[in-house]
């Protein structure tokens, strides 16, 4: 397969391609609230280049530890190990000294913070379980460098599992 294409919601899609580390981005909000007069809003990234346009930097908590606001979704049956919550705000303290919150190290976080119960069915060692779609910014994280990825204020992740029962 030569890219993935990903639904975030019904006003976006994603398609990213491994071939060139682009990512398309297609927005269909202002052609739907135009009653599809309009065209689409289509943006490209290439691999290496923020994700949404949403470049920042951490904050300080007024308990003086260094933090990051993050906006979370979990999706495709997930969201149950979250008490059923989809969507979390969370602010995430970084590791004293660094100034970049990684992938890595975000995902130990959420297992600590935002997974209330069966950890293993959203990790495996340190990463995700296979079948789990990582998005950041929308944009699969596969093309931003997965665990290295380095996230930036109010970024959005998304993680949706892929594998359903029948």
């Amino acid at each position: 397969m030569f890219g993935t294409f990903s639904l975030s919601d019904t006003s976006a899609f994603s398609w990213s391609n491994k071939l060139n580390g682009s990512c398309l981005r297609v927005s269909l909000t202002s052609f739907i609230s135009s009653g599809f007069t309009s065209d689409p809003v289509i943006t490209e990234e290439r691999e290496g280049e923020r994700a949404g346009g949403k470049e920042g930097s951490a904050r300080v908590s007024p308990s003086g530890l260094t933090q990051m606001h993050l906006t979370l979704e979990f999706g495709g049956g997930l969201e149950l190990l979250c008490a059923s919550v989809k969507k979390h705000h969370v602010d995430v303290n970084l590791k004293t000294g660094e100034d970049q919150l990684t992938m890595r190290d975000l995902l130990s976080w959420v297992c600590s913070n935002v997974i209330k119960q069966r950890p293993e069915m959203f990790m495996k060692g340190e990463t995700v379980r296979p079948g789990i779609l990582v998005l950041i910014n929308d944009c699969d994280w596969e093309l931003s460098g997965q665990l290295d990825a380095s996230l930036s204020e109010k970024d959005e992740v998304v993680f949706i599992s892929t594998l359903h029962g029948g």
